[in-house]
């Protein structure tokens, strides 16, 4: 090519997401990391849950922030279950697809060997174990929806159930 321009190819990647103002989990193919491997970008927005949470527990005790680290732990779990396998990930190579702003907390995995039936199975699992922890918590009694509501109505769930 004229003027020493390389040629760059497009690469399309397949990327599972559920988002909404209180939560998020991305799971994304990065061929730059392997062929089979997918980056896992998960967050939550304390300020949102906070009037769901707020008076539960101590300073740094939040459930919703504690959910999100188990989650990690379990989604790792999870995943060899299922025959793919995770490792730690820099947060930074979540950045530019997760969402921006403050009051996020976030956790960031790589997952080995997955397939779209295991990305969407992850996702799903992810979603309501992170519901199903932080409502045990702050919302005792409050049954967690069977099928997985949209992130919208998901949504207007978690705001229903604000203390206000």
């Amino acid at each position: 090519m004229k003027g020493g321009l390389q040629s760059m190819s497009m690469m399309r990647v397949a990327s599972y997401e559920y988002k909404n103002d209180y939560l998020y989990i991305i799971i994304r193919q990065s061929p730059e990391h392997g062929p089979k491997t997918h980056l896992l970008c998960c967050g939550i927005d304390i300020r949102k849950f906070d009037p769901l949470c707020r008076g539960i527990h101590g300073i740094c005790s939040n459930p919703a922030f504690k959910g999100l680290q188990l989650l990690r732990a379990d989604l790792s779990a999870i995943a060899l279950k299922k025959g793919a396998s995770s490792r730690p990930l820099h947060y930074g190579d979540c950045m530019l697809v997760s969402p921006r702003g403050e009051g996020w907390y976030r956790e960031s995995l790589l997952l080995d060997n997955v397939t779209p039936k295991i990305a969407r199975e992850i996702l799903e699992y992810g979603v309501k174990d992170l519901l199903t922890k932080v409502l045990t918590v702050c919302s005792p009694g409050t049954a967690v929806p069977k099928k997985l509501p949209t992130p919208p109505e998901l949504q207007a769930f978690i705001q229903s159930l604000e203390k206000k």
